[in-house]
């Protein structure tokens, strides 16, 4: 008996990049949480893709595609609806409340760290590409062009486009 794969699974997903919105399927192998984690995927699939540029003056308006690939360094922040999905996302049980700074919105939630850590790096030593922060409360520095969660329970963060953080 050979070895089985993971089964391939698609999850409801919502993203916002610097200058786009996008609701869709991600694909997934094996827990979302561990997918999105893993530091040798540099990208993600998302299917059924809607994608609507953030300004409300650009030329290019909202568009559907099948299949888009969507790179992991561009993300500013995801979110999983379906809470069973939010469940698969590993966190460090220590967390502090932190106001957070990013190009399109100011985010107050916990971040998860590992116990040892230092407020001031925290970051160094958290692995992950995209940071989980709970308990979430976003204030988008303009008015989003689709529906996007401003107080989710579960919100993952780009760690390159956190700016600047201080504790409440």
């Amino acid at each position: 008996m050979g070895i089985q794969a993971l089964p391939t699974q698609k999850q409801e997903v919502q993203v916002l990049t610097t200058h786009f919105q996008f609701r869709g399927q991600l694909e997934s192998i094996g827990p979302a949480g561990n997918y999105l984690n893993n530091p040798s995927r540099q990208s993600l699939s998302l299917y059924d893709a809607q994608i609507t540029p953030l300004a409300s003056n650009s030329p290019l308006k909202a568009f559907s595609r099948p299949h888009v690939i969507l790179l992991k360094s561009q993300i500013v922040f995801l979110y999983f609806p379906a809470k069973e999905v939010r469940e698969t996302v590993p966190t460090f049980p220590r967390r502090e409340l932190l106001m957070s700074y990013t190009p399109i919105a100011v985010c107050r939630g916990y971040f998860h760290m590992p116990a040892e850590a230092k407020l001031t790096d925290f970051l160094s030593v958290v692995p992950s590409e995209l940071i989980p922060i709970t308990e979430t409360h976003l204030f988008p520095f303009a008015e989003l062009p689709a529906p996007f969660p401003k107080e989710p329970e579960l919100l993952l963060v780009g760690r390159t486009f956190l700016q600047f953080y201080h504790p409440m």
